[in-house]
């Protein structure tokens, strides 16, 4: 079966196009280029074609849909009636393929068209095309950027690899392995059962022996014995404690029942007897602690006596080492008060000395400090009337040096009118030159002998292609003829006469000749469409080189009227230059102003450099105020010492004034200070060793009183804690009696009493242990007589399973039993073989899809390493896919591939969107489209359709991308159908198409109105 091509599509309000729009294509391999901005439609024709295929588009899969809000359908048209939109295909070959506006639609009968005969049944044309065919722009529609398990849903088909995952899905899917488990649970449980009857049997076997043993007993106690023997115990014990009653039993009460209530009866006599002891126990404890306590309080009585006789005998002492203390301390008192007399003095008396001295001191400084001050006053005045005369010619330096500045000023503004006028001259003279040139250059009918001769080109190259297309159609048909008729030729011989082809009957030599003469015949036809063809380039070549002569004229003129242009715009800029520097727009200006103001200029710089700079004069300046501010600061520091040394002067009078007896301000001091000093020293000297004996006889007292009042406290302490003592002995004596009182004794508490009561209540204990003794006895009997019943119901019970297993013996139910055992024993171990068996069976489907895979793949993933090579600028890394099968799900592991310099390759665990830029995944989405088709060759249409494949690339890959494209064109035979919105590419896809020799037609989308889309075909 031949190949296939898509003809035509037409558009019938389908998302933009309007009523009716259609797009007429090659039938046959090339490239349509569909050209326009963007929301013209180039995006809808992809989506219109995959609809129409599919019933799908990939693009609008992923977005969320609000199901509670009735939303308009998005591919029909806005204003279209609804579910108007239809879109029609024709291929080369087959019927029309319409969907929508009520059409309908065979999807077996699409998938039939397309695929090759040898090919299995499709189920999933969508994921077929979107691997080999389709590329979009967004990252859903892009193979190298969908997610894992949507790689695999779109790969597994045209792999082939989805016929082995449905079998071992079949041998060994979830279905299955349910089955199998419920089936292996079943036989389980039935023989759970089976194990379950046997033990039964065998535990029911082992009670019936051991009841046969229980029953040869002679001590059974029937229940009328029992009851007798209960009611006579009964009595007897309710006769110990006065307040348990026991009610004569009911005849219909049980035995059981019976026991149960003397047994209850016989454990509320022990608790009461126990409950007794304890109280028994609790007077024996109060009655010893109580005696305890009393002994304790004769002792501590005695030793607190002796302890306030210790007391009292301190407390005396203490008061005498008191008076000893007091009269210490007094002589003490006034041996320091003498001291502290005679130290005064000696203090006193060294005030008086300093003072005195101190006061010649600064009499001396104080009238050296007045002769520097008046120095510092003469200097200051000096100084200020230097720098007045300074300032006066710094002031003039600075008017004559401004007067200089102003007349630079206007020596540099003459300079820049002379220069502009200049420029402005020359300007002139060149728009002068370049209009008498322009002028002639000018030809009103350029612009519409290049575009009559554009249109020419374009017919020029549509004959082109259709020769070169006529010519390839030509060659192929008479290549197959030539071959039929050759391999016909050796089997005819002159009687043939019925064609082996046709079966028409000719007269005999006929046929032979006939195809003697073909076989001779010449390829004239073809000889002319290539003297055509070659006719038709030459043609388009020569107009192709008229328009570029044309478009070389039009370059020149609009360059001529762009100088011109810069030229005026420069001209008026110049006027206003010379407006700015002071001249007039329309004003010419030579070098006679400019050398006038240059002279004058260049006497005041003679002037200025004969005198001083202001810098020099400032500098004299700041010299002279940093010389009087020292003076002033000087002069301050003179002022502060003399008023300083004054007010010392002040304050050594005023001390010496307090003494008058020692200083007056004429005579000075009236005493000898030394003298004086010496015999106060004396006298202190001999008033301190008083004071250290006054000293040491207090310490010696104070350590006797202390030593007085520690041990009164001691004995104070001891007294009290004996008394403490005494207190809680009585409170425990009371609280013991009142526990006494309190457990309904008399008295306070007595031993030999408790004793007494201890003796009722061993007697009374024994008396209970004996009861106790016959009531374990009866409930001993009652159970003997018990299991002779339980052997009865025991044998009746064996009995009916020997009915029911149809045996005559023990024996023979236990074989019975164990034969039903061991077939659920078979039957499970049948179903757990069956299910290893089919385990292992998906294991190896499991390995031959692993194996089929990697079959797969491995030449998928050099097939794109191969293209990215071509497309991508840095091709040392490369994506790379594969299978991963689990028990629920396979789906595609995509990884990157790296190859170093010295060529060794090695594997990069990463998702590629986070290693590759956007340019790289788009070139890898190229690769991995272009690698699928042309590994997997499921399809009669070897087609791309590629929306927009270079929006990420420059023009380096698109070269390359145009390059591969040729490739798969001529070699291959694939129709190529893409997208852009730039004109500039656009334009470059065409001139590689043309210079390859390649059919290249280009359809341009026009802005539509309000009813749809427009078009023109270029």
């Amino acid at each position: 079966m031949s190949e296939l091509y898509l003809r035509s599509v037409e558009f019938s309000n389908f998302r933009v196009y309007g009523d009716s729009y259609a797009f007429e294509l090659p039938s046959g391999p090339g490239v349509t280029l569909i050209t326009g901005a963007n929301g013209l439609g180039k995006t809808s024709f992809f989506d219109g074609v995959e609809w129409a295929l599919t019933d799908q588009v990939s693009r609008f899969q992923d977005i969320a849909v609000d199901g509670r809000r009735r939303e308009s359908d998005p591919l029909t048209r806005i204003g279209a009636p609804v579910n108007s939109h239809r879109v029609s295909l024709q291929f080369s070959d087959g019927m029309p393929i319409d969907r929508g506006a009520g059409f309908p639609t065979d999807e077996t009968a699409i998938a039939r068209l397309l695929k090759r005969p040898e090919w299995s049944e499709i189920t999933n044309l969508h994921g077929y095309l979107s691997i080999t065919h389709f590329l979009g722009q967004s990252a859903a529609q892009r193979f190298s950027l969908r997610k894992p398990e949507k790689q695999w849903e779109a790969l597994k088909g045209p792999a082939g690899v989805d016929r082995i995952n449905t079998l071992r899905e079949r041998m060994s899917g979830q279905g299955v392995r349910r089955a199998f488990t419920r089936a292996i649970e079943l036989r389980t449980k039935k023989l759970e059962d089976a194990s379950n009857a046997m033990v039964a049997w065998s535990n029911l076997l082992a009670e019936s022996k051991r009841a046969h043993q229980l029953s040869s007993s002679d001590e059974a106690v029937q229940p009328s014995a029992l009851r007798s023997t209960i009611e006579g115990f009964a009595g007897q014990v309710v006769n110990l404690f006065p307040g348990v009653r026991w009610l004569p039993a009911d005849p219909n009460v049980l035995p059981e029942a019976l026991l149960e209530d003397f047994g209850a009866l016989l454990r509320t006599i022990e608790q009461l007897n126990v409950k007794d002891i304890e109280a028994a126990e609790m007077l024996a404890e109060i009655a010893s602690e109580f005696d305890n306590a009393g002994k304790e309080t004769l002792a501590t009585r005695k030793m607190a006596n002796d302890i306030e006789e210790r007391r009292l005998a301190a407390a005396a002492l203490l008061i005498e080492a008191e008076a000893t203390l007091l009269e210490a301390r007094a002589k003490l008192a006034s041996c320091q008060r003498q001291t502290a007399q005679e130290q005064n003095r000696v203090a006193m008396l060294s005030r008086v000395r300093a003072a005195a001295r101190q006061l010649d001191e600064l009499l001396a400084r104080q009238m050296e400090t007045a002769a520097q001050l008046q120095k510092s006053v003469a200097e200051t005045a000096r100084v200020e009337t230097r720098i007045e005369a300074l300032q006066g010619e710094l002031s003039n330096s600075m008017a004559q040096r401004s007067e200089r500045r102003a007349m630079a000023d206007q020596v540099t503004f003459a300079r820049r009118r002379e220069q502009i006028s200049l420029t402005l001259a020359a300007t002139r003279a060149e728009i002068d030159r370049l209009m008498p040139v322009l002028a002639g250059k000018l030809a009103p009918d350029i612009r519409e002998q290049r575009s009559r001769l554009a249109d020419e080109a374009t017919a020029a190259a549509d004959e082109v292609a259709r020769y070169s297309a006529a010519l390839r159609q030509h060659d192929d048909r008479v290549r197959t003829i030539a071959e039929a008729v050759s391999a016909i030729a050796h089997r005819l011989v002159h009687d043939d006469v019925t064609c082996p082809v046709c079966k028409t009957e000719f007269a005999p030599g006929f046929l032979a000749e006939f195809v003697r003469t073909q076989s001779e015949s010449d390829e004239r036809p073809a000889s002319e469409l290539a003297t055509s063809l070659a006719t038709a380039r030459v043609t388009g070549e020569n107009l192709r080189r008229e328009i570029g002569e044309i478009d070389r004229a039009i370059l020149e003129i609009e360059q001529l009227q762009s100088t011109i242009g810069n030229l005026r715009a420069r001209e008026q800029e110049h006027r206003q230059q010379l407006v700015e520097a002071g001249g007039s727009a329309d004003g010419e200006y030579d070098q006679s102003a400019t050398r006038l103001l240059e002279n004058q200029l260049a006497s005041m710089d003679e002037q200025l450099s004969k005198a001083q700079t202001p810098e020099q004069i400032a500098a004299r300046i700041g010299e002279l105020e940093a010389l009087l501010k020292a003076e002033s600061i000087k002069h301050l520091t003179l002022q502060r010492v003399s008023d300083a040394t004054q007010e010392e002067i002040d304050v050594a009078r005023i001390t010496l004034r307090q003494h008058p007896e020692l200083w007056d301000e004429k005579l000075g001091l009236l005493v000898d200070i030394n003298t004086e000093q010496a015999g106060t020293e004396d006298r202190l000297r001999g008033l301190n060793e008083q004071v250290a004996s006054a000293s040491l006889d207090l310490d010696n007292a104070q350590h006797a009183r202390d030593s007085l009042r520690e041990t009164e406290a001691r004995e104070t302490e001891a007294r009290d804690r004996s008394n403490a003592r005494l207190d809680g002995l009585a409170g425990v004596r009371a609280v013991l009696a009142r526990r006494w009182i309190e457990a309904g004794q008399t008295g306070e508490p007595d031993g030999g009493r408790v004793a007494q009561q201890r003796s009722r209540h061993v007697e009374r204990s024994a008396q209970v242990e004996r009861v106790r003794a016959v009531q374990q006895q009866l409930v001993i009997g009652y159970r003997k007589w018990m299991n002779d019943e339980q052997l009865r119901k025991l044998e009746n019970q064996i009995a009916e399973m020997m009915r029911q297993a149809a045996a005559s013996t023990e024996f023979e139910v236990g074989q019975e039993l164990e034969r039903r055992a061991k077939a659920a024993r078979r039957d499970l171990e049948l179903a757990q073989s069956a299910r290893e068996r089919i385990d292992i069976v998906g294991e190896q489907m499991q390995q031959r899809a692993d194996l089929y895979a990697d079959e797969v793949l491995v030449p998928l993933n050099a097939t794109i390493q191969r293209f990215a090579r071509t497309l991508m600028t840095w091709s040392d890394a490369s994506i790379i896919y594969r299978a991963e099968h689990h028990v629920t799900r396979s789906e595609l592991r995509p990884g990157i591939v790296r190859s170093g310099i010295d060529g060794s390759t090695t594997q990069l665990e990463m998702n590629p969107n986070l290693y590759f830029s956007e340019g790289q995944l788009s070139a890898l989405s190229v690769a991995a489209l272009m690698a699928a088709s042309t590994t997997f060759g499921w399809s009669r249409w070897r087609a791309l359709l590629l929306d927009d494949p270079l929006q990420h690339n420059d023009v380096i890959h698109a070269s390359a991308f145009m390059d591969l494209l040729r490739q798969m064109v001529r070699e291959l035979g694939y129709q190529v159908i893409l997208s852009t919105h730039d004109s500039a590419e656009a334009e470059f896809l065409g001139r590689k198409c043309r210079s390859a020799g390649i059919p290249y037609h280009v359809h341009e989308l026009a802005p539509h109105g309000d009813n749809g889309l427009i078009s023109k075909v270029a």
